[in-house]
């Protein structure tokens, strides 16, 4: 099995005494004392995640309260310490900010008020969170509980469970700010100037789809309206994390792709249950944003072909019934208003596709992810005549709806 090299060595920091230390804290209970040594292994398969560095171990520990030995199973992501642009991307603490007031403050209080109407929306138990004087963030590591990663999602079915999680959290946020004037103003953050200081891979990215217009004929006339919509490119995805003024914002994910959730799945293959991960990026916004997430990042291609209407319908009966009975107070947008957003957004559509496509025609374990950021790694999708016909189909759509004008 291949692991991240930057997860192969833990740093010295992250040893018996700070393990000790952190039972202590979350548990309010000075007298433990661990009664194993903590060893640690790496967090994920190569592949799996980028930015973190992440590491798993077993703590077991016993409290002079009780003389119950305990264990528990701990997940943590800190900060790269190598060079790089994983290092840059983290270079502050905002990201790890963002994640720890989710798992200790948002998700809790979530999770709170879907239960007074009877839905539960899971997510692994926070356990620690610091900025100071070391970045890490411990969750309970669940993956012996049944939960286990995927893939893109191969049927319509699988794909229910997700759009339930993401109603959920959208529904629930709308709550939260309408109960709290400084929700908007603490979740008033952009990943936009971190995606655009990637400037190799989009440019690589969409050097490639302007390669097809002066190659193949059939691409020609998509030229100009290619170059004119990446020369606006930066205007257009800073706006996408500025509150929308179209419609009822939320708060999103922002980070929302198969590799981000966990699945419980059945003797028979068929997801059950999923659970979301990766609360970093999380800001007040268009729904639009996680919307093309959950179309574009998500399913197959032959599932978001077949069901792409089916999907944004079943994700507004259930938003929509979720406020209702949550009590909102508010307008609840129609799902005309739903579809008129998401046809201003339509552009993200054409960024993950320039962006991300290679990742549905390549192993993802043997990817140099640092190479793709910087734009070094030849995409193989564009010589794979499936995605040529499947991109002028979507060009000519972009272009007809006025996405590329």
């Amino acid at each position: 099995m291949a692991y991240n090299q930057d997860e192969l060595e833990a740093p010295g920091w992250l040893n018996d005494e700070f393990f000790r230390d952190v039972m202590r804290e979350s548990n309010n209970d000075p007298t433990i004392e661990l009664i194993k040594p903590c060893v640690l292994r790496p967090g994920t398969n190569k592949g799996d995640h980028y930015a973190s560095v992440m590491f798993r171990t077993t703590v077991t520990y016993r409290s002079q309260r009780s003389s119950e030995e305990k264990s528990v199973n701990i997940i943590m992501k800190t900060k790269p310490e190598a060079d790089g642009l994983k290092k840059e991307l983290l270079d502050d603490d905002g990201l790890f900010a963002i994640e720890i007031e989710m798992y200790s403050k948002v998700l809790p209080e979530m999770i709170r008020m879907l239960k007074e109407i009877g839905e539960e929306y899971k997510y692994p138990r926070y356990i620690f969170g610091a900025l100071k004087p070391r970045t890490i963030l411990i969750l309970e590591d669940i993956s012996d509980q049944g939960w286990v990663m995927g893939d893109f999602i191969s049927t319509l079915d699988d794909m229910k469970p997700i759009v339930k999680d993401i109603a959920m959290f959208h529904a629930a946020s709308v709550m939260l700010e309408s109960a709290d004037s400084t929700f908007v103003a603490r979740h008033n953050y952009s990943i936009a100037e971190k995606f655009m200081g990637f400037k190799g891979m989009i440019t690589k990215g969409f050097g490639d789809l302007m390669h097809l217009t002066q190659t193949c004929s059939e691409f020609a006339h998509f030229a100009r309206p290619l170059g004119r919509f990446q020369e606006n490119l930066h205007n257009f995805f800073t706006a996408l994390y500025i509150p929308s003024k179209t419609i009822q914002n939320v708060l999103i994910h922002g980070d929302f792709h198969s590799k981000n959730m966990l699945h419980q799945v059945d003797v028979e293959g068929r997801h059950t249950n999923t659970i979301l991960l990766d609360y970093q990026i999380c800001c007040w916004t268009s729904p639009a944003v996680d919307l093309y997430y959950l179309l574009d990042m998500i399913p197959t291609q032959e599932v978001k072909d077949k069901y792409r209407s089916e999907l944004i319908y079943m994700y507004y009966q259930q938003y929509s019934d979720l406020l209702k009975r949550l009590g909102y107070a508010g307008k609840i947008p129609s799902l005309l208003d739903l579809q008129i957003e998401l046809l201003r957004y339509a552009g993200l559509e054409i960024f993950h596709y320039a962006m991300f496509s290679s990742f549905r025609y390549m192993d993802q374990t043997a990817i140099d992810i640092e190479a793709y950021l910087k734009g070094e790694l030849e995409n193989p999708a564009f010589n794979n005549p499936e995605f040529k016909k499947l991109m002028h189909s979507e060009l000519t759509r972009f272009l007809h709806q006025g996405t590329l004008s």
